[in-house]
């Protein structure tokens, strides 16, 4: 015993080095088994080493050295089978003689590739791996060529199996299990009734572009996952930026940061980075797919509303509103009473700026916006009353758009006509004098033969041609004495009262400004309107009448002098009366020009002319 202290002393810088090996070795090697083995090779190596140093043959006393002169391998950690070891896990070889320990290191493999280093000395090598292990089973293997300072190769191959992990999980690789999307109907996609379905066993083609706004979609794993490298591993294409949501360590929700865009295909993937807990990886990259074929984020016009009634309400400021997508409007107000808003309701909120500069009317009109109901209802006001009869297109073009940039599928175009709808253009309806049975309403009704001033009929209507000016007589109501006795021959006579009947109401200035009459068969004579009036007129706007009864006045006759007019009737209401003459003669033209308009200021279709007989 005092000879082994002795050259225990002698060699105390060995004795350090190995007491280092064993330090690393315990470290690693967490059982009591390992760790009493491993201490056995500590004193049989130090025992051996000693005694070698002092020139002593220990190798009888080390039995398990054997008699050839081929290196072997004292101890290995981890040994074969070892399991539920740490990812930290180092390799450790003792060996029973100095060696080449290079070659050893060249002959050093393990099996699945492991990058690391080594620490070396003559008796034994460490590898340490660079990073941490994977779970699962590693095979490391030192050939023949592993040689001792001599030169002679180890005596057998050497190789251990190990595995990292537990065993139950160790050797197989994580799945997941499901991808699901929210899928339905508008309706379900719009609430909290929308499915989720699995694109993994399902073709889904309704996905919802999104629910509520945001279109959850959640991944499944049959076992925990690692949070950090799974989520790294999981992207959409088209390119679509999301936000991670983990409910545990085997579901994680997505939640894209914009709604999916309508009948696109979508493709989710994991990459093989995805990895459990333990660190195994996903064998192979999980891909599915789907079309979002649910347009429940697809704006719409829900309505467009206009002050829609009689003149008279408008103007009172109580026109109904209307919905022009559902209802016809021909009577939208003019202004209710000064303006006639227009609001437009939409099913989501707006980009307002890019909204308005969608809408446009036709004929174009300028005015102000404004919203409200969050930025889903827009209300036009024009910025001057619109036109009676005309017909207005309000157009919202596809680059109207919500606040997620949705924009409008299609064209929407609607139309309305403001005030009520126009007739065709004025016509003169009939003609005649007011002796006659010619109606003081619309409409009148001639006579196909003509006819006189005692008819039962009016001359002519437009059902009818025009005849010869001798077929239509009308007599004059100056006798010719210029007194007004009795006879009262200055008094107005009704035989020479024309009737013109219109078919439309007439605005009454222009219409009486565009009548003139005139002796057409010599010798010419001055005749000047002296009265008329209006009938079959309407009560409420635009106002206006039908019928207009004029009596002229003609300078020549004998009740006026060089003068219109007579000191004792007032004024002269006659033309002169010419009954005595030849048949033809004289004859008068009362006509009509373009000049003359109706309430809605369309013009008279053309000029009219109409000549008859006075006898």
């Amino acid at each position: 015993m005092i000879l082994f202290n002795k050259i225990f002393l002698k060699n105390l810088k060995n004795t350090i080095t190995l007491i280092k090996i064993m330090k690393s070795l315990f470290r690693n090697n967490r059982s009591t088994i390992h760790r009493i083995s491993l201490l056995g090779i500590f004193l049989s190596i130090l025992v051996y080493s000693s005694c070698k140093n002092a020139n002593e043959d220990f190798a009888n006393y080390l039995t398990f050295l054997g008699d050839d002169k081929s290196p072997k391998i004292l101890s290995a950690s981890p040994g074969m089978g070892d399991s539920s070891l740490p990812r930290t896990q180092k390799i450790a070889v003792v060996f029973n003689k100095p060696m080449n320990i290079n070659s050893c290191v060249q002959s050093f493999s393990i099996s699945p590739p492991v990058q690391g280093f080594y620490e070396l000395n003559d008796f034994s090598m460490i590898f340490t791996p660079s990073s941490l292990l994977s779970f699962g089973t590693y095979t490391y293997t030192i050939s023949k060529n592993c040689e001792d300072k001599d030169g002679n190769d180890l005596r057998d191959i050497f190789t251990a199996s190990f595995t990292i992990g537990e065993p139950t999980i160790a050797g197989t690789f994580p799945e997941v299990t499901g991808i699901f999307v929210k899928t339905g109907s508008v309706a379900n996609c719009n609430t909290a009734t929308a499915i989720d379905t699995n694109i993994l066993s399902s073709d889904v083609t309704n996905a919802c572009m999104g629910n509520n706004l945001i279109n959850r979609m959640k991944i499944r794993f049959n076992r925990d996952m690692e949070r950090i490298a799974t989520s790294g591993s999981i992207t959409i294409s088209p390119n679509v930026n999301f936000t991670l949501s983990w409910i545990n360590n085997q579901e994680v929700d997505i939640i894209p940061d914009s709604p999916f865009a309508f009948n696109s295909r979508i493709t989710l993937t994991l990459s093989t980075q995805a990895q459990d807990s333990q660190g195994i990886r996903l064998v192979t990259p999980v891909i599915g797919s789907f079309r979002v074929g649910s347009g429940n984020l697809l704006p719409t016009i829900t309505s467009i509303n206009i002050p829609a009634d009689t003149l008279t309400n408008c103007n009172n400021g109580v026109g109904v509103a209307t919905d022009i997508l559902t209802n016809t409007v021909n009577n939208g107000c003019l202004g209710n009473p000064t303006i006639t808003p227009i609001e437009i309701n939409f099913s989501h909120p707006m980009d307002t700026p890019i909204t308005q500069s969608a809408i446009t009317f036709s004929p174009s009109i300028t005015g102000s916006f404004v919203w409200s109901n969050a930025n889903q209802t827009v209300t036009f006001n024009p910025d001057q009353k619109f036109t009676f009869g005309q017909r207005y297109t309000l157009n919202i073009s596809t680059i109207a758009r919500t606040i997620d940039n949705i924009n409008l599928q299609i064209l929407n175009s609607f139309g309305f006509v403001a005030g009520g709808l126009l007739s065709a253009a004025p016509v003169i309806q009939a003609v005649g004098v007011a002796s006659q049975g010619c109606a003081n309403t619309l409409p009148g009704v001639g006579n196909a033969a003509g006819g006189d001033w005692t008819s039962g009929n009016c001359f002519w209507d437009n059902s009818l041609p025009i005849l010869s000016p001798s077929n239509y007589r009308f007599r004059a109501g100056d006798v010719g004495n210029g007194s007004s006795g009795s006879n009262l021959s200055c008094l107005d006579v009704n035989t020479d009262n024309f009737r013109l009947i219109f078919s439309n109401y007439m605005d009454l200035n222009s219409t009486i400004n565009a009548v003139r009459l005139r002796r057409t068969s010599p010798p010419t004579t001055t005749i000047q309107l002296a009265s008329w009036n209006w009938e079959d007129c309407q009560a409420v706007a635009p106002f206006g009448c039908r019928v207009l009864n004029l009596t002229y006045a003609e300078q020549e006759s004998s009740c006026n002098g060089s003068l219109f007019g007579n000191a004792l009737t007032g004024g002269d209401f006659n033309l002169l009366r010419s009954d005595n003459t030849p048949a033809g003669f004289p004859y008068y033209n009362l006509s009509v020009d373009t000049s003359a308009r109706d309430v809605n200021n369309i013009p008279l279709t053309g000029t009219f002319n109409f000549t008859m007989e006075a006898k």
